[in-house]
């Protein structure tokens, strides 16, 4: 009988194999996460339906980039949503350490004041820009301080309407005119910070039709998106991701 180190060579081979089988199974390679935190129109629950128009899809624009970036990064990316319905740049900040910080993602996405603005329009105490502009700050700083490698990708709102809102919402906005300029002047905060902090501004508003006719059709309801206004918002961001840190992956 052939023996191996003294043993039966039946004996070493079952000994072999046992201590194979025991060891750790390989560690599978971790997706690099990214993290969408926002309001409702992150969040993306199904809506209501208004005069035909329909959003009847468990999530919105973060389910819809995450299934193009698996198209042309299959298993490298995972996108995880953390949008709450009615949160305000301050929730975001009380909730940050958990809700992104904690998570250490690869990337981060801010989509937050339209809440902020209902509250500016709707005149409640200590609601204004410039309180605005002191959270986003405030929220910048600390993913600088604890995400100091993270790139963070921040986008602009685009404006409600104020024809359809009212329907589902009620009557509670003035009119386009002021709700546009209102709009306008928090947009214009984020794009002033952002490259202060090195941030990505995403310019959605530009990309998004001024009329009020055209902009209906990407809206469910006059405040929330719906299927088109979906997908455009995720095309959008892609093309902003992928000018930027996928390019940069793509030629390395």
């Amino acid at each position: 009988m052939i023996k191996k180190f003294g043993l039966p060579f039946f004996l070493w081979l079952a000994i072999v194999c046992l201590n194979i089988s025991l060891l750790p199974p390989s560690p599978l390679i971790a997706k690099e996460v990214i993290v969408a935190i926002g309001d409702s129109i992150t969040q993306a629950d199904t809506h209501w339906t208004v005069n035909g128009h329909k959003n009847t899809i468990q999530g919105g624009w973060v389910t819809r980039l995450g299934n193009l970036l698996e198209q042309d990064f299959p298993d490298v990316y995972k996108v995880v949503n953390k949008g709450i319905n009615g949160d305000t740049a301050l929730g975001v900040l009380r909730r940050l350490e958990r809700d992104v910080i904690l998570l250490k993602p690869d990337v981060v996405i801010i989509a937050i004041g339209t809440n902020d603005i209902f509250a500016k329009l709707s005149e409640v105490p200590n609601s204004a820009p410039d309180a605005y502009q002191a959270t986003i700050t405030r929220i910048f700083n600390k993913l600088q301080q604890h995400l100091p490698d993270t790139p963070v990708f921040v986008m602009g709102m685009t404006t409600v309407l104020r024809k359809y809102a009212h329907i589902r919402f009620g009557n509670f906005l003035p009119q386009q005119e002021v709700v546009q300029a209102v709009f306008n002047d928090y947009n214009i905060i984020l794009k002033k910070l952002t490259p202060g902090f090195e941030f990505f501004y995403i310019d959605l508003p530009s990309q998004w039709p001024e009329d009020i006719e055209e902009s209906w059709k990407l809206c469910a309801d006059g405040i929330h998106p719906n299927d088109a206004g979906y997908n455009l918002m995720a095309v959008v961001l892609y093309d902003t991701l992928r000018s930027t840190i996928l390019y940069l992956r793509q030629k390395s």
